[in-house]
């Protein structure tokens, strides 16, 4: 059974005082997202699929990799499988999947229904959900 668990922690997150920068986005810190993610699994799913778009799944370990899997976005089929690195840098996550998707550091909001959405992007884009635990096998 697969829980989804990002709602509750975001919402302690701000329920704990956070406040972001004075703009409409309040980003969620660096290691609020590791908290989150750590020992749990991110599905990444596009809602548009354009070239070089891919579907993942990435389980993140607690000594800075994840390991993932990625097909292009909306395919069936085999997955591919990579191994990746993660980190806190300057308040912000960072992740480097050593795969042809975007690496690099940025910045999160809660997106509805407590999903993870990169700030400068919409859920309509890609959605970030965090699951429990590593229900891959990854």
């Amino acid at each position: 059974m697969r829980t989804h668990i990002a709602s509750l922690v975001l919402t302690a997150a701000f329920a704990l005082g956070f406040s972001g920068p004075a703009q409409a986005d309040n980003f969620i810190p660096g290691h609020l997202v590791a908290e989150q993610v750590v020992g749990n699994t991110v599905e990444g799913r596009y809602r548009s699929c354009a070239a070089p778009r891919k579907d993942f799944f990435e389980h993140y370990k607690a000594d800075g990799t994840f390991h993932g899997k990625e097909r292009d976005c909306g395919m069936a089929g085999n997955w591919d499988t990579y191994v990746g690195k993660w980190s806190v840098e300057e308040g912000r996550f960072c992740v480097y999947p050593g795969s042809d998707r975007q690496s690099g550091c940025f910045n999160y909001i809660e997106g509805e229904d407590g999903k993870l959405v990169r700030s400068g992007q919409t859920a309509d884009t890609v959605e970030f959900i965090i699951v429990e635990g590593n229900p891959e096998n990854l």
